[in-house]
């Protein structure tokens, strides 16, 4: 056996004693927890908290602005502008991504990826990539606490999809 077979197996045998030992430790006799309880408790505390504060409607006009912020000669069908809104009605579903892709047919397109721990990620907005840099979600003007697929919009809310350069 090689230097680093003996150094990974190691590695592994102390990492699992130490994951073995955070177990052993967070273990209660009379009513033991198990972390994956706790995970379940915690997410569903603040779904309740958060997420469904916000009340649910079946129809909502809202506005949705894009803001390229610099990024504007890159975007396939607004060159050249900085800002542009979308009036949209929203019906059935009033996430902040359902009026995004309502404001997006026949304007622009958005491509997204689906992640089962946070929902949608949006990956690109009319050709912009956000990557090295990303799209920020603001709601009402203010950074969004919320991802685009919990956040519930109601009659005249806006969101912006601003591109942001500060990380990149």
């Amino acid at each position: 056996m090689n230097e680093n077979a003996v150094q990974i197996g190691v590695a592994l045998v102390v990492l699992n004693l130490v994951a073995w030992g955070g177990f052993v430790a967070l273990e209660d006799e009379d009513s033991p927890i198990y972390i994956t309880e706790y995970i379940t408790e915690t997410i569903t505390e603040y779904v309740n908290e958060t997420v469904y504060l916000q009340e649910k409607v079946e129809i909502a006009n809202v506005t949705v602005h894009i803001d390229y912020n610099g990024a504007e000669a890159n975007a396939t069908a607004n060159t050249n502008i900085t800002t542009i809104s979308y009036n949209v009605t929203v019906i059935g579903d009033n996430s902040a991504f359902n009026a995004t892709l309502e404001a997006a047919k026949g304007n622009f397109q958005v491509t997204f990826s689906w992640h089962p721990s946070f929902g949608v990620f949006i990956e690109s907005v009319d050709g912009v990539p956000g990557s090295p840099c990303y799209w920020e979600l603001l709601y009402n003007n203010e950074t969004s606490m919320l991802g685009a697929s919990s956040l519930l919009l109601a009659e005249n809310d806006s969101i912006t999809w601003k591109y942001n350069t500060d990380w990149c």
